[in-house]
């Protein structure tokens, strides 16, 4: 735990409804009396501008696009760090992490260089990162992988407001691969790693359930 706060990254291809996942289950949290601090990447801050108005470029290289958003989700470890220690929340839920920028970018040079699916080289690229950025990085306690299936990803996709990364959010062939991508580390992280289904019709059920996990975690 970051001081007392117990941290939970939330992951995620684009269309699963993560984010709506995630506010709905910090609600039913709030509404047994926790306090509960949520935070996007990529940010609004120096290196979050920069990493989606430059990084989302169609013709920004895969490597320049990882290592962009990278940086950034490192820069605001320092932010997050600050919530914990002046607000003191029972819980921060981070809406994608470093996490993210790895899988995306391993997912983007499979794809646009036709590499394999390469789960080795994968892992311990994330082992390196997760040990030169021990000291920066803020450790998840939980990271919750929302899964869906691929016609309601799709559909979810088309229906969101048009932004930059829009080109990835609607290529199929790249969400499978940050699908599998995400499936690799299931084995890596363990205890800290689960998978849940969201689907349009049990998102207050699945809600409910994730906030019971989460507290029991916590240990309240």
């Amino acid at each position: 735990m970051l001081d007392n706060t117990f941290v939970v990254v939330w992951e995620g291809v684009d269309g699963s409804g993560k984010t709506t996942l995630m506010r709905q289950t910090a609600s039913r949290l709030a509404s047994l009396g926790h306090t509960v601090e949520t935070y996007k990447t990529p940010s609004q801050t120096p290196t979050g501008v920069f990493a989606k108005e430059y990084g989302n470029r169609p013709s920004t290289d895969p490597l320049t696009r990882m290592l962009l958003f990278l940086a950034n989700t490192a820069d605001d470890s320092s932010v997050l760090k600050r919530i914990a220690f002046e607000k003191s929340p029972d819980y921060i839920f981070i809406d994608r992490y470093y996490i993210c920028s790895l899988v995306y970018g391993f997912a983007l040079v499979s794809k646009r260089f036709g590499n394999p699916l390469d789960k080795q080289a994968f892992l311990q690229f994330f082992r390196l990162v997760e040990k030169i950025g021990s000291e920066v990085f803020v450790k998840p306690d939980l990271i919750v992988l929302v899964e869906v299936d691929s016609e309601t990803r799709r559909r979810r996709a088309f229906q969101k407001e048009a932004g930059s990364d829009q080109v990835f959010e609607r290529d199929d062939e790249l969400q499978a691969l940050v699908q599998q991508y995400y499936g690799f580390l299931e084995g890596e992280l363990g205890d800290t790693f689960v998978r849940v289904l969201n689907e349009d019709s049990m998102l207050e059920t699945v809600a409910k359930n994730l906030a019971n996990k989460i507290s029991a975690m916590k240990g309240w």
